[in-house]
């Protein structure tokens, strides 16, 4: 059994060795998009052992359904890790144009510019992601297997870090803008939905703690 572990783990491994290296990408965007594929997987697991259990056969293709959309999902997050480290070279390489005439300076910033906006693009997928998710485990939580409980409350803790870590990926570009108002509408906006996400998942949580101590 140890053996097989270590050879399903292996690529994770690769993926930690990396984050944890001097190198900027991987970085917080691409482990909040990890955490939030490792949600969706936590949620796909609820799923399936609440199909394959005779007891909840009037559920099953309901929850067959489920598994489906929290897998697209959770491809989806893999994606968005990838992408995120895209965006960040694009910025880090407009930080690095010159800037010695005027009109190097100002090419620079329209590259800039252009580069932050799109950077903010992943993170704020991951948000939406993590609250579709949500709304999927909000429906394991409350027709799930009771066997498997408290992988909701992990399911639900690990697509909250999801949306915390997009929120501040999301932050860390607008603290950039050379355009305020811009930057101050992307940041209401991300603190909207990083809030929504908080609260759905709070209360999935807390929902479902208070059914395993009752």
């Amino acid at each position: 059994m140890d053996g097989e572990v270590n050879v399903k783990t292996e690529r994770l491994r690769e993926f930690m060795d990396a984050l944890a290296c001097a190198e900027p990408t991987p970085g917080g965007g691409a482990s909040s998009a990890v955490a939030g594929a490792l949600g969706c997987a936590q949620a796909q697991m609820v799923a399936a052992i609440t199909a394959q259990n005779p007891r909840y056969a009037e559920v099953r293709d309901a929850m067959e359904e489920c598994w489906d959309r929290l897998a697209g999902l959770r491809t989806r997050f893999m994606g968005l890790a990838d992408e995120d480290a895209r965006g960040y070279t694009t910025v880090a390489r407009a930080l690095k144009m010159p800037r010695e005439s005027e009109a190097e300076k100002a090419e620079r910033a329209r590259v800039l510019a252009d580069a932050l906006e799109g950077a903010c693009r992943a993170p704020f997928e991951m948000l939406a992601c993590a609250g579709e998710a949500l709304e999927a485990l909000d429906f394991l939580a409350k027709k799930g297997s009771k066997l498997a409980k408290s992988d909701v409350i992990c399911a639900a803790a690990l697509l909250e870090a999801a949306a915390n870590g997009a929120s501040a990926t999301v932050l860390a570009n607008t603290s950039w803008m050379a355009d305020r108002e811009l930057a101050r509408r992307l940041e209401a906006l991300e603190a909207h939905q990083r809030e929504l996400v908080r609260l759905y998942g709070a209360e999935i949580g807390a929902r479902v703690e208070r059914e395993l101590l009752a």
